[in-house]
């Protein structure tokens, strides 16, 4: 580990632990659900078109409920190896800049979800993931407001890739909604510099070093295993070992 990686696992470490909890995204909710894809290279990574995914949709910041936030939506889904493939998406503009930048949402119903690094799939060209909502998830960035809306409905994402020219494909289509009784919920982390499949490459490299060691360092901070589960369903579950 160079000096700079065991320097930003530190801070990370120390904040987590100050906070007791995640450096940034500390409040969220833990959902199950599906996904569905339509890209052929994409169906291709993970095996087969449906897939059940783990998510967790959360602020990034913590703020009061009605002020805008930036939002967080991450997903678990496994790949054709049955290895965990981990996306940890933030709102971001819209512009053909703006996307690629950190913003604020109003209401997760206008919020705009995109990977600011980009992904290389199969050794094509650099792509970043976008996720857009469905209509009708409320218009606050309150959680509670989405607590209450998900109690009689799921909420939907479509997800697509996007290079910096603007060519796009849609990936897939997610729906999400809250764990059935006794159903396993969201792990206790997210990676998406670790979990991901070999095919696929998480760019620039200097970056994902480093954020590789960020989000190490947070779960050390917070007292969470680092442990990457091995072998398929526990790894999707955030276990350890297959029960």
């Amino acid at each position: 580990m160079a000096i700079p990686d065991r320097v930003v696992g530190e801070i990370f470490a120390a904040g987590a632990w100050v906070r007791r909890n995640r450096v940034f995204h500390p409040t969220g909710m833990s959902l199950t659900g599906a996904l569905y894809a339509v890209d052929g290279g994409y169906k291709q990574l993970l095996g087969s078109a449906d897939r059940p995914v783990l998510a967790r949709v959360s602020k990034g910041i913590g703020l009061p409920a009605g002020v805008p936030d930036v939002l967080g939506l991450a997903v678990r889904v496994l790949d054709r190896r049955n290895r965990p493939w981990d996306l940890a998406l933030a709102t971001t503009g819209t512009g053909p800049w703006s996307r690629f930048l950190l913003q604020p949402a109003q209401g997760w119903e206008s919020a705009r979800y995109g990977s600011l690094m980009a992904y290389r799939f199969e050794g094509g060209p650099a792509e970043w993931i976008f996720a857009e909502p469905d209509a009708g998830q409320p218009e606050t960035p309150s959680l509670a407001a989405l607590s209450a809306y998900l109690k009689g409905h799921r909420i939907g994402f479509i997800l697509q890739a996007r290079t910096r020219g603007g060519a796009t494909r849609t990936l897939a289509e997610i729906t999400i909604a809250e764990p059935e009784i006794g159903e396993q919920a969201a792990p206790g982390f997210f990676d998406p510099v670790r979990n991901l499949p070999p095919e696929v490459e998480l760019l620039p490299r200097p970056v994902a070093a480093v954020r590789e060691w960020a989000y190490a360092g947070s779960r050390r901070g917070r007292g969470e295993p680092d442990a990457v589960a091995e072998r398929g369903i526990a790894a999707f579950q955030g276990m350890t070992e297959e029960p």
